[in-house]
């Protein structure tokens, strides 16, 4: 199976699970008895204690959910209606009905803006959670809505210009960042399947900041992925440098946020720095470099310097990442400052190189579209001549 098809598979479980649990999240603070599917999958995996007792979401934000029942139930309703219809879009046989795949894909970027104002609604009316990591993941969430939208924006206006391939980017890109619903769950429950005394709200966090990597990240690994072979071209002279440059930057920051991490209290987990971090972000950096040597070997110059691009917004994340942390620290004190890098500074070189190498592959795009366009207009020129 080839990675692009591996990746469908995945957002198509992950959309498909998901509905469910989101669709019916709040329906018991309207009505009595109704299913709580979601807390009832987390008591089955991990336990009754992680899913309702201390620490847990039910403990921590029963009562802001039951306040802002109607505001929760347009956010996440919206939110799992707009994850299904993304799953239609992939659909080959949908693609070959132009109005079925325009509306479809309208409808999505409306229910997904109606769930983000919904979800803008909540964190101003909601308190912030007084626990470990609270006000770094509220501030997470700000970034992350404001970040769905611009993403829904940017891929509007593209195909309104009819620049397919930035829209197909920055439509992925906020699939990708859509999917950290479902994908937040499967993280917290599954730290908490591995580690029985974690707590929910702390597997939350890990998560949380392991998705400021891996989202981002995993929408500009498919748009790169997405992109058809081209024919070989020249490799840019004098970059080999930057491969292990690249390495190196990475190494050094995640010496800075170790540092950052060594004096915290007890209470926050190793797994904080080396699952909430280094490990996905190491990963992105070596997946890129990987791509940019193959692409090298097999002399194929355009592919090789947008992995290099890429390369050089996942070595930058984790120094983004301490920067942030010193930053954040005088505001939010040492552990959710700490949280703060790692949940909302790491995505930012990520989500600044894929916009470079967006606009790089369109602007190529369209100068070859330019070219032919040109090349067959000069030879249709003395055939029209000749019939005047």
């Amino acid at each position: 199976m080839s990675a692009r098809r591996l990746g469908v598979v995945v957002v198509v479980l992950l959309a498909v699970g998901y509905f469910p649990l989101a669709f019916t999240y709040v329906w018991h603070f309207f009505v009595p008895g109704a299913p709580r599917l979601q807390d009832a999958v987390q008591s089955a995996v991990v336990g009754h204690d992680f899913a309702y007792g201390h620490g847990s979401v039910v403990a921590l934000r029963a009562d802001d959910y039951r306040a802002h029942r109607v505001v929760m139930l347009v956010h996440t309703s919206a939110g799992a209606l707009a994850l299904a219809l993304a799953v239609l879009q992939y659909s080959a046989r949908l693609r070959r009905v132009p109005g079925v795949h325009r509306w479809t894909g309208r409808t999505y970027l409306l229910l997904t803006g109606v769930s983000m104002a919904a979800a803008y609604a909540f964190l101003v009316a909601a308190p912030q959670i007084d626990y470990f990591g609270g006000s770094a993941f509220d501030l997470q969430l700000w970034v992350l809505a404001s970040s769905t939208l611009a993403s829904a924006g940017l891929a509007l206006v593209a195909i309104r210009r009819r620049d397919v391939v930035s829209h197909r980017a920055w439509i992925g890109m906020n699939i990708a960042f859509m999917l950290t619903a479902p994908l937040l769950r499967v993280l917290w429950i599954g730290l908490g399947r591995l580690d029985h005394g974690i707590e929910l709200m702390v597997g939350l966090d890990v998560g949380a900041s392991t998705l400021a990597v891996v989202a981002p990240g995993a929408g500009a690994l498919a748009f790169l992925l997405s992109q058809p072979a081209r024919r070989t071209s020249p490799v840019a002279a004098g970059v080999r440098w930057q491969y292990p440059a690249a390495l190196v930057v990475s190494v050094a920051g995640s010496g800075w946020l170790a540092a950052r991490f060594a004096p915290l209290p007890d209470e926050v987990p190793a797994t904080s720095l080396w699952v909430g971090h280094l490990v996905p972000a190491t990963g992105l950096v070596l997946v890129c470099l990987t791509g940019a040597l193959r692409s090298r070997a097999a002399g194929r110059g355009v592919a090789e310097a947008r992995w290099r691009s890429l390369s050089w917004g996942a070595a930058l994340a984790t120094p983004s990442a301490a920067l942030t942390a010193v930053l954040a620290t005088p505001v939010y004190g040492t552990v959710d400052g700490f949280l703060a890098g790692t949940m909302v500074g790491a995505s930012g070189p990520i989500v600044l190189a894929f916009a470079l190498v967006v606009r790089s592959a369109a602007t190529r795009t369209q100068a070859g579209l330019t070219s032919r366009t040109t090349s067959n207009s000069s030879r249709l020129a003395p055939v029209e001549t000749g019939l005047r």
